[in-house]
């Protein structure tokens, strides 16, 4: 076919736009200069005063891997950034909860602004609180993000405290443990689209990058169901799989509602909390999520918000100063903001992709 044919063909704009978008992201993803070698990225987070968090330069550090080392879990994406923020403005109020499980904790953001929570909580504390009675244990299923989290902890003065518990998490593998799925072949391991299973086994297997040493431990299913009374992640929906063996593990490890002598239920209810990309080639992951989530019996969707990364921060900074503060009108540190997101690490802070952030609840009678 000659050149001049081949400029004739008409091209349907809207048919290779997800084509457009998944090739691009792909060459991304395999740009060096978008995978630092075990450097540090700094993300900025906010209380709901406004001001900066106190620890970690007022943000979090997270150490990311090469692809090549960890997939796609060595970057951190903007789904953990949106979720992160929310949680540490307590816009999703997380501080009275105990036992905490983040699926897919990549380079370990949302889990660690988790562990901030719980930190400052057991701090402020004057009932005798013992600090390790409140857990964040992150999971993914490489040993290389699992090394990196073990980092990143250390770096963020999380290690110490005994909150974060590394631990590595084959979804597919404890559902079917736990009977959640029959086998393999009705769930099967989903192939991405850039590495394939065999290669992110060999990955898991080999430890390729030659640092992967890790302490964390295997999750184990017999002590793990109904034992956590918070369950978080971002960004895990990529495969059609993964929204029918995340909501069943997700009602596996959430604890049931807790209630006192008066069958009056009792705080904080247990909670699913998730950010997830709004994604064209990933719409019909979202749809089956949703569906998937409204079969788990008890579990109750509360809130589902839709927002950009920087439309979240500006509608947060346009809201009356609550509670916590001073009741002076609209807050007024938009331009300190402005200034932080400039020495942010983080390049989504523009971004205008749009996530969704759920939150469900576990109810239920006491019987």
């Amino acid at each position: 076919m000659s050149t001049e044919r081949w400029l004739d063909i008409p091209l349907d704009a809207a048919k290779w736009e997800p084509v457009m978008e998944l090739a691009y992201e792909t060459l991304a993803l395999l740009d060096e200069n978008h995978m630092p070698e075990h450097n540090y990225k700094h993300i900025a987070l906010w209380n709901d005063d406004g001001s900066r968090i106190a620890k970690g330069d007022g943000g979090v550090y997270v150490q990311e891997v090469g692809f090549e080392q960890a997939d796609i879990g060595g970057e951190t994406w903007g789904s953990s950034v949106l979720l992160a923020r929310r949680i540490a403005r307590k816009a999703v109020d997380v501080s009275g909860h105990r036992r905490c499980i983040e699926l897919g904790c990549g380079t370990g953001l949302v889990g660690f602004t988790v562990a901030h929570i719980f930190a400052e909580s057991v701090d402020g504390c004057l009932d005798g609180t013992d600090k390790h009675s409140k857990t964040v244990v992150m999971t993914d299923y490489l040993p290389t993000i699992m090394k990196a989290v073990e980092a990143g902890a250390q770096k963020n003065g999380l290690f110490e405290t005994g909150i974060i518990k590394p631990t590595l998490l084959d979804w597919f593998g404890v559902a079917e443990q736990a009977h959640l799925i029959k086998d393999r072949e009705q769930v099967p391991i989903p192939q991405t689209h850039y590495l394939d299973g065999s290669q992110i086994d060999n990955l898991a297997a080999n430890n390729a990058d030659g640092y992967a040493s890790t302490a964390a431990v295997r999750l184990d299913p017999v002590n793990s169901k109904g034992s956590f009374d918070l369950v978080v992640a971002a960004d895990i929906l990529y495969e059609i799989e993964h929204c029918v063996v995340i909501p069943r593990l997700v009602d596996f490890l959430l604890a049931p509602p807790s209630y006192n002598a008066c069958n009056r239920r009792l705080e904080p209810v247990p909670k699913f909390i998730v950010t997830v990309l709004l994604r064209k080639t990933h719409w019909a992951e979202v749809v089956a999520f949703e569906t998937e989530m409204a079969k788990v019996p008890d579990l109750v969707l509360v809130s589902r918000e839709d927002s950009s990364i920087r439309g979240d921060l500006e509608k947060w900074m346009d809201t009356p100063r609550n509670t916590h503060a001073s009741n002076e009108g609209p807050m007024d540190r938009w331009a300190d903001v402005q200034k932080a997101m400039e020495q942010d690490d983080d390049d989504d802070n523009d971004d205008p992709k749009q996530y969704r952030t759920y939150v469900f609840e576990r109810h239920g009678s006491s019987d």
